[in-house]
């Protein structure tokens, strides 16, 4: 769900960003393997980014926040919420202003709709449509984003709660945020370099 962080730590190749972009909406190693390398470079590093985001103790310290309110949402919630202080703290990590880098990924994401899987056209159709990682700036923005996802959820949720527990604890997953984020840039780039 944390699109923004995930594009970002793409890099600029588009294979990559393709891949890495649709990696949970694919299933089966058998559609895995007939996909070009390129893009399977992508899915592994999402896989990659999603195994050490899981054993961080900067994310298991905001799940452990929001858990007793939002159950087992909780995961899902802290990776939108990590995505809104990505877009805070932008600068910090990203050379593109962000405008541009949203943009720039829409695009991606328009040029090559049709060679998604159904489900990722679907998903990037939402996601442009509705702008969804500019909503993840305010307030009001991961509040609409919140509710539908519950109204979605398979199980009671409380997610349209989620910005009031963000705003009792910013400080704290803000904090979190930080420490994780730049663990994680560190990591991409030694696993880049060690990746071929």
């Amino acid at each position: 769900m944390n699109y923004l962080m995930h594009y970002l730590l793409s890099g600029d190749d588009e294979d990559t960003i393709i891949g890495n972009y649709i990696a949970d909406h694919i299933r089966g190693a058998s559609v895995i393997n007939a996909m070009p390398n390129s893009i399977k470079k992508g899915i592994l590093l999402h896989r990659v980014i999603d195994r050490y985001s899981d054993m961080h103790p900067a994310v298991k310290n905001s799940v452990s926040l929001l858990q007793p309110f939002l159950y087992h949402y909780a995961t899902v919630s802290v990776d939108i919420l990590y995505d809104h202080f990505l877009v805070r703290h932008w600068l910090e990590y990203s050379k593109k202003p962000l405008e541009q880098s949203i943009a720039e990924f829409y695009a991606l994401l328009e040029n090559r709709m049709d060679t998604l899987p159904i489900k990722s056209q679907k998903i990037s159709r939402k996601l442009i449509d509705n702008n969804w990682i500019d909503m993840y700036e305010s307030f009001e923005g991961l509040e609409k984003i919140f509710i539908g996802m519950s109204k979605r959820a398979s199980f009671k949720s409380n997610m349209e709660y989620t910005v009031k527990y963000l705003k009792q604890y910013y400080s704290e997953l803000d904090r979190d945020f930080l420490i994780f984020a730049n663990d994680m840039f560190r990591f991409i780039k030694l696993h880049k370099r060690y990746e071929n």
